[in-house]
C-alpha cells in the first residue's frame, strides 16, 4: 500500500501490473469510477480515474491529497493507493458492498431519510475535525452500503458550494423527500420545494418542523452541528403514519423559530460529537439478567391483579381501601431514541449562545485562520483556489470581518494555491 507525502516521487503507473479495471459504475466529467481488481491482494477495489488537464501534473494532483489519504472513517471510501501516468491519475478506493446512491433515491420514508442524513452529517463533522471540508455530498458522490449507510466517495476535490456541508445535506434531503433529480434555484429558498411536496410518511407537525430547520440552515442561521441536533430533535415518527390531509400552510405565514429554539441547536452541538463516537456501542443486546428481571416484574404484576380480583369482600364490615400506586421501572431499550435530548442543569435553561465578532482572516495563513476560528468557537470551511497571492494565504472570507454571529456558526474562507 502506498501513501502520500514522502512516497510521491516513487509513484508510478500501476494500472495493468497491479490493478485491473472492471465494470463501469459512473461516468464522470473528468473521468470514470469503475470496479477493479487488486491482483496482488486478490480483492475488489474501486478505481476513481481522473484525466489530467493540459499542463496539469499528476504528482502535483496526488500531493494535494496530503493528510486526507490517511483519513480512515466509515463515512468515507478509504484511499488505499494511487497510480499516476502522463495523462491521468487513478485513486484506488476501498470497495464497500452496496451501490451508488443516485441509483437508490426512491422509496425512502420520513424517519429513514432523517436518520440517513443525520448520520452522514456526523461523518462530515468528524472530517471537519481533521480539516477535511469542501467536498460534495451530491448523490453521484455518495455510496449506499447494504446496511443503508452513506459514505463519501471523493472527499479530496472541492465540490460546488451548494453541494457542500449543511447546505448540501439540506439539498440532498429535499431531493429524497420530493423525488426530484435536481433542486433548482438559490439555496436560500430551497425550503419552498418541500412546502409544495406531499410526504405521506410524515405528519403535518413533522413536515413543518423540518421546513423550519432547513430554512434556518439555508439562510445561514444554523451550522452543521445545529442541523444534526435539529434533525435528531424533530418530532418522533409513529408506526403506520397515514397520509396527511391538512393543507400545508406556507412557511412565511407561520411563527418564526423562537430564540430559545434556535439557541438550543447551538448549545447542544458539542453533545452531538460525543454521541457520534458512542453510536456504534448503542445496539447492545439485552442481557439475560435484564430479561429475567423484566419477566419477574411482569409475573408479579399478574399475580397481584389475580389476587386482588379473587380476594373475598367483607359485606358486613365494608372497609375503604386506598389503592397504593406502584411504579414499575421503565423497560430499558437497547437503542436510545434518536430524539432524546440530554437533560440540562436548571441553571442552563436560559443560557444564551455567546455572541462573537467574525475576525479578519484575509492576509493570514491557512493555519493562522483556522486557529482564529477555533479560538472564538466558530466552525469553518476553506476553498483552495488559484490566486496571485502567496501560496497558503487567505484571500477572502464569508461572512466579512466585523460581522456579529454566534458561537457554532460557520465561516468560509478562500486560500491561495498560487498562480499557475
Amino acid at each position: 500500500m502506498s501513501h502520500l507525502g514522502e512516497d510521491v516521487i516513487r509513484m508510478h503507473n500501476k494500472m495493468g501490473t497491479r490493478y485491473k479495471p472492471g465494470a463501469l459504475i459512473l461516468s464522470l466529467p473528468q473521468g470514470n469510477l469503475t470496479y477493479g481488481d487488486d491482483i496482488f491482494l486478490t480483492r475488489t477495489v474501486h478505481l476513481y480515474h481522473i484525466k489530467l488537464q493540459p499542463g496539469q501534473s499528476g504528482v502535483e494532483y496526488i500531493s494535494k491529497l496530503n493528510h486526507k489519504a490517511a483519513f480512515i472513517h466509515d463515512g468515507f471510501q478509504h484511499i488505499l493507493d494511487t497510480s499516476v501516468d502522463e495523462t491521468s491519475v487513478t485513486i484506488i478506493l476501498q470497495a464497500k458492498p452496496g451501490t451508488l446512491f443516485s441509483q437508490r433515491m426512491k422509496g425512502w420514508t420520513y424517519p429513514a431519510i432523517v436518520a440517513l442524513i443525520a448520520d452522514l452529517g456526523v461523518s462530515l463533522l468528524d472530517a471537519m475535525e481533521e480539516r477535511i471540508t469542501g467536498f460534495s455530498v451530491d448523490t453521484d458522490n455518495l455510496w449506499l452500503s447494504d446496511h443503508d449507510k452513506l459514505s463519501v466517495i471523493n472527499y479530496w476535490d472541492v465540490g460546488h458550494p451548494q453541494t457542500q456541508g449543511a447546505v448540501g445535506l439540506c439539498r440532498l434531503m429535499i431531493q429524497l423527500f420530493t423525488g426530484a433529480e435536481t433542486i433548482p434555484g438559490a439555496f436560500e429558498v430551497m425550503h419552498t420545494h418541500l412546502e409544495r411536496a406531499s410526504i405521506p410518511t410524515a405528519t403535518y407537525e413533522q413536515k413543518m418542523a423540518l421546513i423550519r430547520l432547513i430554512k434556518l440552515v439555508c439562510q445561514g442561521q444554523a451550522s452543521l452541528s445545529s442541523l444534526i441536533f435539529g434533525l435528531r430533535s424533530l418530532p418522533s415518527t409513529t408506526a403506520n403514519v397515514e397520509a396527511v390531509s391538512t393543507p400545508v400552510q406556507p412557511i412565511y405565514q407561520r411563527e418564526p423559530l423562537t430564540v430559545t429554539e434556535e439557541t438550543a441547536f447551538i448549545e447542544e452541538a458539542n453533545e452531538i460529537r460525543e454521541e457520534s463516537h458512542a453510536r456504534t456501542n448503542r445496539k447492545q443486546p439485552v442481557s439475560w439478567l435484564t430479561k429475567a428481571g423484566l419477566g419477574a416484574i411482569a409475573v408479579l404484576v399478574v399475580v397481584i391483579i389475580v389476587v386482588w380480583a379473587l380476594w373475598p369482600s367483607n359485606t358486613d364490615h365494608p372497609t375503604a381501601v386506598t389503592p397504593t400506586q406502584t411504579t414499575l421501572a421503565p423497560t430499558p431499550t437497547a437503542t436510545p431514541p434518536a430524539s432524546a435530548v440530554p437533560t440540562k442543569p436548571a441553571g442552563d435553561v436560559n443560557k444564551q449562545a455567546e455572541e462573537v465578532v467574525i475576525p479578519n482572516l484575509v492576509g493570514q495563513t491557512q493555519e493562522e485562520a483556522e486557529q482564529l476560528m477555533l479560538a472564538v468557537g466558530l466552525h469553518y470551511n476553506y476553498v483552495i483556489e488559484v490566486n496571485d497571492q502567496p501560496k497558503g494565504t487567505v484571500t477572502k472570507q464569508d461572512p466579512k470581518s466585523g460581522t456579529k454571529g454566534l458561537q457554532g456558526d460557520n465561516v468560509t474562507f478562500w486560500v491561495s494555491k498560487g498562480s499557475n
